[in-house]
């Protein structure tokens, strides 16, 4: 089955589309759950949903966000996540752009333990699974949270060593990464297996011109490509795509190279 694809003007209206479901959904429930990638491509839905939220009234304390990865350092069993005031911290991100300007309590994030990962799974089962996981495509290789090319579709979460394609990738992400030696080199990551298993719903984000690439791969098949991880989103329920003019009308004029 074809994943459906919304293309839209801009970044800022795919933040509102997406921010108003689920808006929408936690005006109805007590408890919603969102898996979120850190950085660029889920900034207009945080945005949107901190101007959006005192405007319609609705309670925000049903919010549960999940954080699909994180870096870390150490070594085997003695992992420890980034520094949350790290600016590249993915954990970090969560809390400057969603919990603390939309008043959650800390309790409201979830992210992967390094040291005890199948804890994830258990943690999100818990929850009741993900109702919406945003994902989003690494440019140059497809990553998807920090599942490089080659992940099998059954992978689990774990810590994974970043390929250079991720590390140079993730350069775009954060603007205080100056070169990839500043890109740390080992991450925790959910895998392609809960993605997949453990959300209700799935959008995967790709707006900007630097994303045309990335559009083109995940629209020209309809199933899972381990080199092109993101197409993950193929194997969602309830997926969609969402995309802006400057990556659909680019990916259309440049095709794939």
């Amino acid at each position: 089955m074809t994943t459906p694809i919304t293309v839209v003007p801009s970044a800022a209206e795919i933040g509102e589309i997406v921010a108003e479901q689920i808006l929408d959904q936690l005006a109805v429930t007590d408890r919603y759950v969102v898996g979120f990638p850190a950085g660029r491509s889920a900034t207009p839905v945080a945005e949107a949903l901190q101007r959006l939220a005192p405007q319609c009234g609705v309670r925000l304390d049903g919010l549960r966000v999940v954080m699909m990865d994180e870096y870390v350092v150490g070594q085997p069993g003695q992992w420890q996540l980034l520094p949350a005031h790290t600016p590249h911290s993915c954990v970090g991100w969560a809390q400057r752009n969603l919990i603390g300007p939309l008043g959650l309590h800390s309790d409201c994030l979830l992210a992967p333990n390094p040291n005890d990962p199948g804890a994830f799974e258990r943690d999100i089962l818990a929850l009741g699974g993900i109702d919406l996981f945003l994902l989003a495509s690494g440019q140059g290789d497809g990553h998807v949270a920090l599942n490089g090319p080659g992940t099998p579709r059954d992978a689990p979460t774990r810590v994974v060593e970043l390929p250079d394609s991720t590390r140079r990738d993730n350069l775009s992400t954060f603007a205080n990464l100056q070169s990839i030696a500043d890109v740390p080199t080992y991450g925790v990551t959910i895998g392609t297996a809960e993605l997949a298993g453990l959300s209700h719903s799935a959008v995967m984000l790709l707006w900007g011109p630097n994303k045309a690439y990335a559009f083109d791969r995940i629209r020209r098949t309809d199933s899972y490509d381990p080199n092109w991880p993101a197409t993950i989103v193929h194997a969602c329920r309830n997926a969609r795509i969402y995309a802006d003019e400057a990556a659909a009308l680019n990916s259309e004029r440049e095709g794939v190279s």
